[in-house]
């Protein structure tokens, strides 16, 4: 009955009429509820899209499940621990309230309940506190709730056993949202403690796993800012073997975010490849391809192509731009203009050339005075550092 109950849930919330049925059974345990709320959840992290239109019905059904609960049923360790994972990802603080206060003393280590409820009121410091020591015999999935939430907060404190909890997810809840959710935090400390191999290996993970997940924007957008914390520790190649992973579609953004994050960064050679590469796959998809125009002409002002960049940029269309990129576009356009606009430095005519008595090496020291001073710079070397100060007090500038 169980079994048929859990089906016949899902089959309701897919639009067929069960309501009859539904109603002439009981309610079924609170941790087979649970576990209808976490295959939900998992199908969403696969791509799902009804999936997660799904989820909030689910969630509210198995509120009101929850709240109808016989007593006898909270007697149950497993259904308490069923319980507390359903506060945790995502469940109503005020049912689970509502349930505890009727629960016995000493029933389930008060800690992981209080640790809960501080989750539940956005307190971090109480939850990470009350979870520190975890009793032993607790369902794995609860544990890898529990590390899951308290992540990013032990991340600040100790980013190796933060690594450590979420490794533990990734092995013991392979294919879950608690895994899509745990590649994502882990992304960001493996790259805050420079590991590049273990960064490259989790991206490559998450996209051939979960790249249609609904939150895979998200891992996008920290795959960027993985890229650029760990600079010349990843190649361009190697960004190219990962974003390979994805559909075109997302590389353009993904190649884009590189791009403008390099030039903020200053590193414009990366700032080049991934332009160029946005501007590639946006010829190839036929979508616009003006930001990728303005970062690579950009990130070309001030070296051999700054004439050609200057021709680009002049020509970009400002309504095709976000504004955050109009102000770089005015400044690297000025830029381009001052530097186009100045005379080269033109060397000294070459003194004729005078004969040269082969010296001894010895005669040779003798010969120079005791204070050698190197020559002076070339104005031309001046020059190109002046350019460059400016280059750089652009991108300054641009900063966000």
């Amino acid at each position: 009955m169980r079994a048929r109950y859990v089906t016949l849930l899902f089959l309701g919330l897919l639009g067929v009429g069960i309501a009859p049925a539904r109603s002439e059974l009981a309610a079924p345990e609170p941790y087979l509820l649970v576990r209808s709320m976490r295959m939900l959840q998992d199908q969403v992290a696969s791509g799902k899209p009804e999936a997660l239109l799904m989820l909030n019905r689910v969630l509210g059904h198995i509120a009101d499940d929850l709240q109808r609960a016989r007593p006898d049923v909270w007697q149950k360790p497993e259904n308490v621990y069923a319980l507390l994972v359903y506060l945790l990802n995502g469940g109503n603080p005020a049912i689970v309230r509502n349930v505890i206060g009727r629960l016995q003393p000493g029933q389930v280590d008060q800690k992981l309940i209080a640790g809960s409820l501080a989750y539940a009121d956005g307190d971090s410091v109480r939850a990470l506190d009350n979870f520190e020591q975890l009793p032993e015999g607790i369902p794995s999935e609860l544990v890898a709730s529990i590390y899951l939430v308290t992540a990013d907060h032990m991340a600040a404190i100790d980013a190796g056993t933060a690594l450590r909890r979420l490794d533990y997810i990734r092995l013991n809840a392979p294919g879950t949202l608690l895994e899509e959710a745990a590649l994502r935090r882990e992304l960001v400390i493996a790259a805050r403690l420079g590991e590049s191999d273990k960064v490259r290996g989790l991206a490559r993970n998450y996209l051939q796993r979960f790249e249609r997940s609904p939150y895979s924007e998200d891992f996008f957008r920290q795959f960027v800012e993985a890229i650029l914390k760990l600079k010349g520790k990843m190649t361009d190649h190697e960004i190219d073997d990962i974003a390979s992973l994805a559909w075109r579609g997302a590389q353009l953004p993904l190649y884009l975010r590189i791009a403008r994050g390099s030039i903020v960064n200053g590193d414009l050679a990366r700032a080049r490849f991934a332009a160029e590469k946005a501007r590639d796959l946006a010829v190839a998809l036929k979508a616009d391809d003006t930001q990728a125009q303005l970062y690579l002409s950009v990130a070309n002002v001030g070296s051999d192509k700054t004439a050609e960049a200057g021709r680009i940029l002049n020509g970009l269309s400002r309504k095709n731009l976000h504004e955050r990129d109009l102000e770089l576009l005015d400044a690297a356009r000025a830029m381009a203009a001052k530097i186009t606009a100045q005379p080269v430095a033109v060397a000294p005519p070459a003194e004729p050339a005078q004969p040269r008595v082969r010296e001894s090496s010895a005669i040779a020291a003798e010969a120079r005075p005791a204070e050698y001073e190197a020559p002076a710079e070339d104005n031309r070397i001046i020059e190109a550092r002046k350019k460059l100060d400016a280059i750089d007090a652009i991108l300054g500038n641009t900063r966000r």
